[in-house]
């Protein structure tokens, strides 16, 4: 069982720039008229907005995750989350992406390295590895 507290979890924006603006550009260079072009940016704008709202709201600021693998609970002071690490779950080089199947519904929740300290984020990518390969055995 590993309990750990998440503090100054803050979310990085520029893949969503660069990964939106590249898009928002390269269909821009290659459509011919203005009306197409425009429409294309607002609509890049609009998704980008769109995955930013959703990104940040599975990212949370601080709090405090205790992992008993397969079981996790986060709590802070908006939302306390409770269930089992799901098999979608993905452990990156600085962050890891947490799949919690509860009771009723899933829920994501997102821990960037530099919101814990380095023993405590190897863990939780110990656990989030042990338990997805888990997931693929057994299917």
């Amino acid at each position: 069982m590993y309990r750990f507290c998440v503090i100054n979890n803050k979310a990085d924006h520029k893949p969503f720039v660069v990964c939106f603006g590249l898009f928002a550009f390269c269909f821009c260079a290659f459509l011919t008229t203005l009306f197409t072009q425009v429409s294309t940016l607002l609509l890049s704008l609009l998704i980008g907005l769109r995955c930013w709202r959703w990104y940040k709201q599975h990212h949370p600021v601080q709090g405090t995750l205790i992992v008993d693998c397969p079981h996790c609970h986060f709590v802070n002071l908006e939302k306390e989350i409770i269930g089992k690490i799901g098999c979608k779950s993905r452990a990156y080089q600085h962050s890891v992406w947490l799949n919690i199947v509860g009771l009723g519904r899933t829920h994501w929740l997102i821990i960037n390295a530099n919101g814990c300290d380095e023993q405590s984020f190897t863990r939780l990518k110990r656990a989030v590895l042990a338990n997805t390969t888990d997931g693929v055995v057994s299917k």
